[in-house]
């Protein structure tokens, strides 16, 4: 009886192995930004690495434009058969407000299939100014007229945002200063032409590890590997503020369970290889090997948690 029972388990777990597999010749691996950076290099390093599990060639395609929607949209309506997948953050869940003509809904279009890295953000200044910590940026901020000014690499993302809601909590006077991207803010932040930088960690930690530039917070509820010696904000009496930027791999919404399950399995695998922990590092994620289910909670917290301070800043980036 054990030997018919074990070989009733292998025919189906042989047949559900059968029935996720890939419906096509290669995978399309999409990334809604350019060549290059952060986003792009984690791509190939999980393309690689699913190409070799799947026996597919995946191919990585750059498809950049409107904030990454661009490249979003064409995912939203690609088959729904795993052939096709999205690498991009769970701040797109905050599109529907900042966005007046999205063209698709981020909760109800895509499935994640898992996690891939947090990308830290991290409260920066020049070392030559006062303040060492979050208390001391607040009080500066408050002892200065017209308060102080602040940079990110994007309006209306969470770097910005999250310095907004300090701002509303702390009664702290910051004024944003858009720029087209985040190098020409940090050369302005390290001149002294800026007071303040709210940045992905990864981009500016060279800088830090330098002197030039001073970390005062993360604005996380943990501490990052990225930066184990910054306190975050809730350590500093801030508490559940989190601008930290979930990456996950998604596909179309109506992917076959089986389907999404396969792709989790080996995304989790490869995120969690302790081989690949430092490559990541290396590219500023903290590595984040999680289920397709934790990111769809990733996602609705993500939308519930800043939605409304978007809405009460009227930000629209279109």
């Amino acid at each position: 009886m054990r030997l018919i029972a074990m070989t009733i388990a292998l025919a189906l777990g042989t047949t559900s192995a059968l029935a996720a597999e890939l419906n096509c010749q290669q995978i399309r691996l999409i990334t809604p930004y350019p060549a290059g950076g952060a986003t792009d290099v984690a791509s190939r390093l999980i393309a690689e690495r699913l190409e070799a599990a799947l026996k597919k060639p995946v191919i990585v395609e750059n498809r950049a434009g409107a904030t990454g929607n661009v490249g979003t949209l064409a995912v939203v309506n690609a088959p729904a058969d795993g052939c096709t997948l999205l690498n991009n953050a769970a701040v797109i869940a905050t599109f529907t407000a900042s966005f007046s003509r999205l063209g698709y809904d981020p909760i109800a279009d895509l499935t994640p299939i898992g996690g891939i890295g947090i990308t830290p953000t991290l409260l920066v200044t020049a070392s030559a100014n006062p303040p060492g910590d979050l208390k001391g940026l607040i009080d500066w901020s408050k002892s200065k007229p017209d308060g102080i000014n602040f940079s990110t690499a994007g309006y209306g993302l969470l770097q910005h945002l999250a310095v907004e809601e300090i701002a509303a909590r702390s009664g702290g006077r910051f004024v944003h200063v858009a720029y087209r991207g985040g190098a020409q803010a940090v050369t302005d932040l390290i001149a002294g032409r800026i007071d303040l930088g709210s940045f992905a960690a990864g981009s500016v930690l060279p800088l830090v590890k330098e002197g030039k530039l001073k970390a005062l917070a993360v604005i996380a509820g943990k501490r990052s590997e990225l930066v184990p010696d910054v306190k975050t904000t809730t350590e500093q009496g801030m508490p559940g503020l989190d601008a930290g930027v979930h990456f996950m791999l998604y596909v179309p919404a109506k992917t076959p369970k089986d389907t999404v399950a396969l792709l989790s399995s080996e995304l989790r695998r490869i995120v969690g290889d302790p081989a690949l922990k430092q490559r990541f590092i290396n590219i500023g994620y903290d590595p984040t090997p999680t289920s397709s289910e934790d990111m769809a909670a990733v996602m609705r917290r993500t939308g519930a948690e800043w939605t409304p301070l978007i809405r009460k800043l009227n930000i629209k980036l279109d």
